[in-house]
């Protein structure tokens, strides 16, 4: 009650507007002439935590549902995984060009509003990605499985009476069409410049917004409200998931009626419904950031009755500031370490739903929800976890950096571990050839002249043992379709009765798809309680005036050593795995068969190797910040001052 009380009268004391003084005016909630004293009652850092909580939650949720759409857009749009990962990184290298100047401009001027127009740039990126849709609509391709444009319900025919992309063994040659074949994907480019938008406008996120947070409430409880507005974030990411799941259950035009389910790997679903919604709250979140001033009136309540810093002694030189920053051991170390950690987890990030897929034979959708429902609410509560213990027990910062050593190092093992989890495709007909390609001409379809731009379309053998990529490389010669079930008879490449049934041949891999989301589950638990302390040590390593250009330069590090150039090296990874690739006229589209074996062990190893690195790096964060301050009762002490 007394806490409400203070607040009441502060807020009374800060609302009275005159232009004669302009620190008052710094702590009044509006904009220009829109200060009205209804909005005042705004000016608090529990409305602060939520409103800025919701906007780190929406941008989480778009990243989110960008990776879980991804496999999806490649498949509507033929880009590899490797095109997937420089569209990736337009993100952070437009990152990078804004984090060093916007930081340090921001650090003197008015945080909440640079923070508030970075977020309305990255809601307009959203209606930027509608774009590819808008254009080419569902593809012509994806409308040959619909009742509006496909084949008749139930129906017998031959070769004659068949579509290109189903076309069955008959010893004729396929030709491509490439009269009207476009030689650079515009889809691809249209994504790149959304993500450009997004990472112009979001590097304000954790530069402008965490830092005034950090300057307006008291540090004591400032472990405690980020953990909150973690918590409000990674529900961001479980929701982008979920979402995503939701949206691929959808045909990618909702309006016709397909003849194929989301179990089959030719199913696009509707990628792109999810923006809109996306794109609406992301700008109404960043124009109730716009509100908020300069400071929050409690915050200037208190630098009042405190002893006024010598002017002299706080350099504003943006020179002079980078050469503390560039001298802090623990910053760098701290900085390091997160960014090697980063980049062994950003694999994960950018292609889980594509793992899942692989590894364990679940749907887009699937993976999706599990990606979201189970690492997402295991990191949040990590966070929040030791966002409480933090700020109860007030652990040494030696306590915090070992505790953060011994979680990524868990890391490292759970990592390992999950190689030896999954169910990767071992009955698919054809054979290695020597450059490291799966060749699907056998004796058996050496006639029947499968061209590589042939759509995947999977064939069971009657027996279940063998899968085909099509039904023209099982060599067979008729098709009968009732009530939307096709079937194959006449196939060459399958003995006995000679038969097949449209679809991957089954496989019960829930048992090891069960163990690796309880262990995910787990190790994003106890790797995430390492964050909050981790944050803590970032923010109390350097001065007050250093804190933006501080958040900056390390994003920076972070961008050039993982964000950059993690997403293109593991999407590179990914394709070189690749088994049978799609595409026409002589160039390769997407991926549609991986080696999952190579797939889990490249993929883990690499990862596991980079959360090495910066666990290595850990053990010199712990040995510098043995003399740090961090708490509130350190105040009077040089929180920066480390012994050299």
């Amino acid at each position: 009650m007394a806490d409400k009380n203070d607040d009441d009268l502060e807020l009374s004391k800060m609302s009275i507007k005159t232009s004669d003084n302009p620190e008052v005016e710094d702590t009044v909630c509006g904009i220009w002439l829109f200060r009205p004293k209804w909005l005042q009652i705004f000016a608090s850092k529990k409305v602060y935590v939520i409103i800025y909580g919701l906007l780190g939650l929406n941008q989480f949720m778009l990243s989110s549902y960008f990776n879980g759409t991804l496999t999806t857009m490649e498949k509507r749009f033929k880009f590899s995984s490797q095109t997937s990962g420089i569209i990736s990184s337009t993100w952070d290298l437009f990152s990078v060009i804004s984090f060093m100047i916007t930081s340090y401009l921001a650090g003197k001027g008015h945080r909440t509003r640079w923070l508030a127009i970075g977020s309305f740039f990255v809601g307009l990126s959203c209606f930027v990605r509608l774009m590819p849709h808008i254009i080419y609509g569902p593809g012509e391709e994806i409308l040959q499985y619909t009742v509006e444009y496909g084949n008749k319900e139930n129906s017998t025919f031959l070769l004659s009476n068949t579509s290109r992309n189903e076309k069955i063994c008959d010893g004729q040659p396929l030709n491509d069409d490439c009269d009207n074949k476009e030689f650079w994907n515009v889809a691809a480019i249209l994504l790149c410049s959304a993500h450009a938008m997004l990472g112009l406008g979001g590097s304000m996120y954790w530069t402008c917004g965490a830092a005034y947070l950090d300057d307006n409430a008291r540090k004591n409880v400032v472990p405690l409200l980020l953990a909150i507005v973690q918590c409000i974030r990674m529900l961001g990411p479980m929701l982008g998931y979920i979402l995503s799941a939701y949206t691929l259950t959808f045909f990618i035009e909702p309006n016709l009626t397909p003849t194929i389910t989301n179990k089959d790997p030719r199913w696009i679903g509707a990628w792109w419904m999810g923006w809109t919604p996306i794109g609406i709250t992301c700008i109404a979140f960043s124009m109730m950031m716009i509100f908020f001033p300069k400071a929050l009136p409690r915050a200037a309540a208190r630098k009042l009755e405190q002893p006024e810093v010598k002017v002299e002694q706080v350099s504003t030189d943006f020179k002079t500031s980078l050469k503390r920053i560039l001298t802090n051991k623990i910053l760098i170390f701290n900085s390091a370490s997160n960014s090697f950690f980063m980049l062994g987890l950003i694999g994960y990030w950018t292609f889980m739903p594509k793992y899942m897929e692989t590894q364990f034979r679940q749907t887009a959708a699937n993976s999706n929800f599990a990606s979201g429902a189970i690492g997402i609410l295991s990191s949040g509560l990590g966070i929040v976890t030791s966002g409480v213990v933090i700020s109860k027990y007030k652990p040494s910062p030696r306590a915090l950096a070992m505790w953060n050593f011994i979680m990524e190092a868990m890391e490292v093992i759970g990592h390992i571990a999950y190689i030896f989890l999954g169910c990767a495709e071992k009955n698919l007909h054809g054979q290695w050839n020597a450059d490291k390609t799966w060749n699907l001409t056998m004796d058996c379809n050496v006639d029947c002249n499968c061209g590589k731009s042939m759509s995947y379309n999977p064939v069971c053998s009657f027996d279940q043992s063998t899968t085909f990529y099509s039904p023209c490389y099982a060599g067979c010669t008729k098709e009968t379709i009732i009530d939307g079930i096709k079937t194959y008879s006449n196939c060459t490449c399958i003995g006995g009765l000679g038969t097949a049934i449209a679809g991957m041949c089954p496989v019960d891999c829930g048992h090891d798809f069960i163990i690796f989301l309880v262990l995910m589950g787990i190790m994003r638990f106890l790797s995430s309680t390492g964050r909050s302390g981790n944050t803590i040590i970032q923010f109390r390593c350097v001065k007050k005036e250093d804190k933006s250009l501080s958040l900056g330069f390390s994003e920076l590090v972070m961008c050039v050593i993982a964000f950059m150039p993690g997403p293109i090296l593991y999407g590179t990874i990914v394709d070189s795995t690749c088994m049978v690739w799609g595409g026409d006229c002589g160039t390769n589209g997407n991926c549609w068969l991986y080696d999952g074996i190579r797939l889990k062990y490249y993929l883990n190893l690499t990862g596991a190797s980079f959360l090495m690195i910066g666990t290595i790096l850990d053990i010199g964060v712990w040995y510098h910040v043995k003399d740090l301050k961090i708490y509130e009762d350190d105040d009077n002490k040089n929180t920066c001052e480390q012994k050299k």
